[in-house]
């Protein structure tokens, strides 16, 4: 066989004598089904390994109408969150067979969009996605194109959908509470996309748990970025804020969080001693900064096999009595020296 000539299952069945259909229920893992011996299955899984066998995907994909490929659009893979979210998607997808393919919309509706036409146009078996604000039409389309999809991190009230997300609201609330209870009586809260449903239960259990402790709600400590990486309208708001005289802030993403430690020790701001904070989600450089940061830590290798798990089921058909599945998951805190 010439070294440029890709083995077909032909190619094995001629080796072994054995018929194609053989060799395909094998490698299609239908053999049980087929009731074909344990001991001719190892024969042709030998042969397909010895003879370098690559399937064809697209081929089977065409045959069968399953690509056997979910498709991942999270909002900002340089965001740490979403990047290990990504990779345990890709863990626990590989359990059931399935490939990724991974997408990236910037929290741009824009984009999404694009992205999820391609994606389309790939014959995906499914989607698993954090869509930006603004985006409800793409995805009640997907709905009507009788697509797969499950939300992540993400909360559409005018849409039912099966979603997996946080308790954002008590994560907040509780997150306040911890700096409350450092002695901390001016507390500011940095956030993005206050658009997105989420976010907003984040700042809305900030709210509370100021109210519920007696200190009045100050709008000026209050601060809704829009989705950016710029470091100058990160340092613009906490220059403000510590005009303001706050000691203690309340991060609501981790990028916020590591911009804004940037620009406090460019101020020569002290944590804790001047400042408390606290940051939504891990990072593992928050062990090792000059004073390590507490965190919410989102339970995300659950989230990814909660999410796997609901997308697989619906794949399968396999939904059960309930029509829109949502999850919600508690979250743990790590307190270190910036807010013990």
């Amino acid at each position: 066989m010439s070294k440029n000539k890709k083995t077909t299952i032909k190619d094995i069945a001629d080796e072994l004598g054995v018929s194609n259909a053989l060799v395909s229920f094998v490698l299609n893992g239908k053999n049980k089904e087929k009731r074909i011996s344990d001991i001719m299955t190892k024969k042709v899984l030998d042969a397909a390994r010895q003879m370098n066998y690559k399937p064809n995907y697209l081929a089977k994909s065409l045959r069968t109408g399953k690509s056997q490929i979910i498709a991942l659009i999270i909002a900002d893979i340089s965001n740490p969150f979403f990047a290990k979210f990504a990779r345990h998607i890709e863990i626990e997808s590989s359990k059931y067979k399935f490939k990724v393919i991974f997408a990236n919309s910037d929290e741009n509706k824009k984009k999404f969009a694009n992205e999820l036409e391609l994606l389309k146009e790939r014959k995906v078996d499914g989607f698993i996605l954090t869509p930006p604000i603004g985006c409800e039409n793409e995805l009640i389309q997907l709905q009507k194109e009788k697509f797969p999809f499950v939300i992540v991190d993400r909360l559409f009230e005018k849409i039912r959908t099966h979603t997996v997300n946080i308790n954002n609201y008590q994560a907040g609330f509780d997150a306040t509470m911890r700096l409350i209870n450092n002695n901390r009586k001016n507390i500011a809260i940095v956030n993005v996309n206050n658009q997105l449903f989420t976010m907003k239960q984040r700042a809305n259990g900030y709210e509370d748990a100021l109210i519920q402790s007696g200190i009045s709600v100050n709008q000026a400590l209050m601060k809704h970025l829009k989705f950016s990486h710029d470091k100058k309208l990160i340092m613009k708001a906490i220059q403000e804020l510590i005009k303001e005289g706050i000691d203690g802030i309340l991060f609501t993403t981790s990028k916020l969080t590591m911009l804004g430690y940037e620009c406090l020790m460019e101020m020569e701001i002290n944590i804790p001693k001047d400042l408390s904070i606290i940051s939504f989600d891990n990072m593992d450089a928050y062990r090792v900064t000059r004073t390590p940061i507490s965190a919410v830590v989102q339970p995300i290798e659950l989230m990814s096999k909660e999410a796997v798990r609901i997308l697989i089921e619906m794949m399968e058909g396999n939904e059960g009595s309930k029509p829109y599945e949502s999850v919600v998951k508690n979250v743990n805190f790590l307190y270190r020296e910036s807010c013990p």
